[in-house]
């Protein structure tokens, strides 16, 4: 069997979103849905090596662009992109609304322990502003404005938002919405050879300022 049959982000997103929209405003249900989401499918997934190629991308964007400064990691997962920055001068925070996800990346990162947070993006509360927000598979999800309010609320002036998307309809929608608040936009395409699969990344100034 091909790797796309047995493996069709397209399909997968659009389980979930229409889930999540079965759910209501519960966050409780939400939270209970991703665990058993984390469990079943993207524990193993985000093991896979051929998953790599964006976050090596998001993390040149960030190294290149911010020499020094503070990085929020939204869904996180099990801390990929915090293995990729962890012995560079940026300061890494990493949130998911699965306790799962989290356990995880503590239990491989525990010098970043304190760095991890169960929680949503629009939930979580901070004392200071970030340099950078990462948006990895994030806004098929969410209410765009929602979350674009929680980068004004947790992003400094002249910081930046990092957004990755896999390529299907409502990527290709999302893309120039979120273009439109980005200042020079920076944009890349990332191709997984090994299953035939394509993703774009989309990042710049957010126009906060």
């Amino acid at each position: 069997m091909h790797e796309k049959d047995a493996y069709d982000p397209e399909k997968m997103i659009r389980t979930e979103r229409e889930r999540i929209a079965s759910l209501g405003d519960d966050p409780a249900m939400l939270r209970s849905y991703w665990e058993e989401r984390y469990r079943e499918t993207y524990e193993s997934l985000l093991a896979d090596r051929s998953e790599y190629g964006r976050y090596g991308v998001v993390a040149e964007y960030l190294l290149r662009m911010l020499p020094a400064g503070s990085v929020l990691d939204v869904g996180c997962g099990p801390g990929i992109l915090a293995g990729l920055l962890q012995h560079s001068t940026l300061s890494y925070t990493g949130l998911d609304i699965s306790g799962e996800a989290i356990r995880l990346a503590k239990a491989r990162f525990p010098e970043l322990r304190e760095h991890f947070h169960i929680s949503s993006f629009e939930t979580f509360r901070s004392q200071k502003r970030y340099d950078a927000v990462v948006a990895v598979e994030i806004l098929y999800y969410v209410d765009a404005e929602i979350f674009f309010r929680s980068c004004d609320r947790l992003l400094r002036p002249g910081g930046h938002l990092v957004v990755t998307l896999y390529d299907f309809g409502e990527s290709r929608r999302l893309l120039p919405i979120v273009s439109e608040r980005l200042k020079d936009p920076f944009r890349a395409e990332v191709y997984n050879a090994e299953k035939d699969l394509r993703w774009h990344i989309l990042a710049g100034k957010f126009g906060n300022d």
